[in-house]
């Protein structure tokens, strides 16, 4: 950006003359016959150049002047321009230039849009970016009319599109019939059903709306439970959901596979094991509680 001796000047000329003053003053007609020639012939951004910026903004800014040629208002209200330092050293040196690129708006200074104006406005390609639609949307904030945007179509954009949904029609007939025991397949919505339930009840709603901290640096230690109701750490979302998971695969454990064992001792073997895990958890979960309120569980009094 600071490359003051390849630096690149985007210049906007504003100009609004009436009949009357054109005849008055006959030397406005022959500037405005320059600024026409001059965005008629919308020579290219000089290979020589070298500016990314200057690079990636040049299209745009051409793009927004052939709309404007092009979109039906009158043409005499604004002149786009531009000026490499090579052609302008004096006039980079008048508005003491060194980064490029740089894009003014002189307002009208005679006939029915002038304005009271003693410096031109400098568009913020920090704070608007370079694309088309933010210079149009700056256009159209001192114009006081919509400045349009028409983007030639993209001819190879539109084949690629067509051709990957076309290939992905081909994709899905060929793989219909695995793509339909996918989705009877009681087993996957069961446990996608289970996923989704432990990540709700585990609180991950409440960490989607507030977006709290994953997790708290605290004297040299990280804390991965902050106590009360009214606050939570991402963590803990996850710490509960795992623990809630855990205890559901315990009880489904102990009904479904654990009967099925047709030896008696490893049938009271297995039983031993998940009831320890399902109360070792369940205990955890019961001293996570207590941390976030030392009064749970909560008991009701008639």
């Amino acid at each position: 950006m600071e490359k003051f001796f390849r630096a690149f000047l985007f210049v906007l000329i504003f100009s609004l003359l009436t009949s009357h003053a054109s005849a008055a003053k006959p030397s406005l007609e022959t500037k405005l016959h320059k600024l026409n020639e001059a965005t008629r012939k919308n020579q290219a951004l000089d290979p020589q150049i070298n500016c990314v910026p200057c690079k990636d903004f040049d299209p745009e800014f051409r793009l927004v002047a052939k709309s404007w040629l092009g979109s039906g208002n009158i043409l005499s209200r604004i002149y786009f321009g531009v000026l490499d330092f090579k052609n302008g050293r004096e006039i980079y040196a008048k508005l003491n230039l060194n980064n490029a690129p740089t894009l003014f708006y002189f307002p009208p200074t005679t006939g029915q849009y002038a304005k009271e104006v003693s410096e031109p406005d400098r568009y913020d390609f920090n704070r608007r970016g370079f694309s088309a639609d933010s210079f149009a949307s700056f256009l159209s904030h001192h114009l006081g009319t919509q400045v349009p945007v028409n983007r030639p179509l993209n001819y190879f954009a539109i084949f690629i599109t067509i051709f990957f949904i076309l290939a992905g029609l081909a994709m899905l007939k060929l793989m219909f019939s695995i793509i339909q025991n996918l989705i009877q397949n009681k087993s996957i919505w069961t446990a996608f059903s289970l996923i989704t339930i432990f990540i709700m009840i585990s609180g991950h709603m409440w960490n989607h709306i507030r977006s709290p901290p994953y997790i708290i640096p605290q004297n040299g230690k990280i804390s991965y439970i902050t106590p009360g109701f009214s606050s939570q750490l991402g963590i803990e979302s996850q710490i509960v959901a795992v623990l809630y998971c855990i205890c559901s695969f315990s009880v489904v454990t102990l009904i479904i596979s654990i009967p099925k064992i047709e030896d008696k001792t490893k049938q009271r073997f297995g039983v031993y094991i998940w009831m320890g895990v399902l109360v070792a958890t369940f205990s955890l979960l019961f001293a996570l509680f207590r941390q976030k309120n030392p009064g749970y569980p909560f008991r009701l009094f008639i």
